[in-house]
């Protein structure tokens, strides 16, 4: 009889990545980070967090736009994305660069030591 261990259960998380191109036509990437969070919340707290970062830096119209999807709307409704299970994102130009934010709702798996490499 196979020794039979319990499964390890997947957990519900939120994949965040941040894209920064180089130029407005978002043709070359000049940086990417990526977070996990454990909720919606979290997850929207980290582009709020990025954006406001960005605010006095950007020209008047974007500032405003971001400050309305920061204090507004805008991250409610992407919190309501993702208790939906869809992704949400948000976008804004910053000088002579393109920013995305994008968030993914997702799994995840923890390794099992059989699985893992030696080492």
């Amino acid at each position: 009889m196979l020794d039979q261990q319990p499964l390890p259960s997947a957990t519900r998380v939120f994949w965040c990545e941040r894209v920064t191109y180089r130029t407005m036509e978002a043709d070359e990437i000049a940086e990417v980070s990526r977070h996990m969070a454990l909720d919606p919340a979290e997850a929207i707290r980290f582009i709020r967090l990025n954006v406001r970062a960005l605010t006095a830096g950007l020209h008047p119209l974007e500032r405003h736009r971001a400050l309305s999807w920061v204090d507004g709307g805008g991250c409610v409704g992407a919190i309501g994305a993702l208790h939906r299970g869809e992704p949400c994102g948000f976008s804004l130009s910053c000088g002579d660069a393109w920013i995305e934010w994008t968030v993914r709702p997702g799994f995840n798996f923890p390794a099992v030591a059989e699985d893992l490499p030696p080492e």
